[in-house]
């Protein structure tokens, strides 16, 4: 992945996959997303390109993320994540996560919180700091084995 500042505008990051296809996301400051598909060997013109909202990209990115749907795995997982987790943590009552804002979580270095599982409620993907915890809700947490674990020991 290659990661560029575009002053004024916001970031634009190139993925280029093993094919050779590359796509290009432009995240403006706004909080728009431009997303562009180019076919290898192809430099100028992308083949095709899709504007998303904040929410829109949100949420796809919670589907590539595996947060809504977890297929099972092929072989050895261990193997392919190597030190890196994906874990979902319950917010038990009387938790001190109950009732604060995750933007006030120190979280351990490493981990970072992809989702909000809320009971009778949509899935909160990419959740802001904004977002009050509430008891039962599950927190999609990913990062090295030692943050995930270091999250839950202080949870």
């Amino acid at each position: 992945m290659e990661e560029v500042v575009l002053p004024g505008v916001g970031r634009k990051f190139t993925v280029t996959v093993g094919s050779g296809d590359r796509i290009v996301i432009v995240v403006h400051n706004s909080g728009k997303r431009e997303l562009q598909y180019f076919e290898a060997g192809e430099e100028d013109e992308p083949a095709a390109a899709l504007d998303l909202t904040d929410e829109e990209a949100r949420e796809l990115g919670a589907i590539l993320a595996g947060v809504l749907f977890h297929p099972e795995a092929v072989g050895d997982t261990e193997s392919k994540l190597g030190s890196k987790v994906i874990e979902w943590v319950r917010v038990l009552p009387g938790s001190p996560l109950a009732g604060r804002r995750l933007g006030e979580i120190a979280l351990p270095q490493g981990a970072h919180i992809l989702a909000v599982d809320r009971p009778g409620a949509p899935l909160i993907p990419h959740p802001g700091p904004e977002v009050v915890l509430e008891p039962g809700d599950t927190l999609v947490v990913a990062g090295s084995r030692q943050a995930v674990e270091a999250l839950r020991r202080q949870f």
